[in-house]
């Protein structure tokens, strides 16, 4: 699994660099094929990423209008709930910003779980046009138990080889989720990975230097075809790395 891993002192710091390496990513996309296409992650982690691209000194450093916002993950709920993650982003970054609606292009949670996956699947396949969708950028987190996106341990969406998205049953959880397959992951020009806290501390350490086993930390699974990838990791996560940066 090749990557890049950069450490900040605190989530602070570590969400600004976050912000302008967005920012970058964005005018090369934007340059190159005249857009920028990204999914967003839910969780608490990158919400200081979100203020800061909306903060009035970054918020006009990037042209929205040309800018296509989608989503990697969704909880199975109403676009208003407290836990959706497209109410989080549209909080803290979309009522902040000029971005048409056309270019918001959210989960249909409101559908019975397959039914949403299915019709956001049809969504990203008509807006991609190729054989996997090529984001310019994946947005994605981990979880202390060494899940990303909503891909969870021994869930059966794990060994989903076919499907861009998919609804997946979280065993431990209990409950459907809404996610991007690690093949469309994958697929990325760029993948980002946000790790705060001390809490991820022993499950980043055994993700990135322990043994290789993706049923029980699906986060390594994810390993971009031709992209790149990214750590962007605070001090008290990466504590109990060996190899400090």
């Amino acid at each position: 699994m090749g990557y890049e891993i950069r450490v900040y002192p605190n989530l602070d710091v570590l969400s600004q660099a976050a912000a302008d390496f967005f920012l970058k990513l964005a005018e090369q996309s934007i340059k190159e094929s005249g857009r920028f296409t990204v999914a967003l992650s839910g969780g608490s982690t990158p919400q200081p990423l979100y203020q800061n691209l909306s903060s009035k000194r970054r918020q006009h450093k990037l042209d929205w209008g040309k800018t296509n916002l989608f989503w990697g993950d969704e909880r199975c709920v109403p676009p208003d709930h407290p836990d959706s993650n497209y109410r989080m982003a549209r909080e803290i970054l979309l009522s902040q910003i000029e971005v048409p609606e056309r270019n918001i292009h959210r989960v249909p949670t409101e559908m019975d779980p397959r039914m949403a996956a299915f019709s956001y699947e049809e969504r990203l396949r008509a807006f991609f046009k190729d054989p996997l969708p090529q984001f310019d950028l994946v947005l994605m987190g981990m979880g202390d138990d060494g899940h990303t996106a909503s891909l969870f341990p021994h869930s059966a969406g794990l060994n989903e080889e076919e499907r861009w998205f998919i609804a997946n049953f979280a065993p431990e959880r209990e409950t459907w989720r809404l996610t991007l397959t690690k093949n469309a992951i994958n697929a990325a020009r760029n993948l980002v990975i946000l790790v705060a806290g001390a809490s991820k501390s022993d499950m980043l350490s055994d993700v990135l230097e322990g043994n290789y086993d993706p049923e029980e930390k699906p986060i390594q699974l994810i390993s971009p075809t031709t992209g790149k990838m990214t750590w962007f990791v605070d001090q008290a996560a990466a504590q109990g790395l060996s190899r400090q940066i």
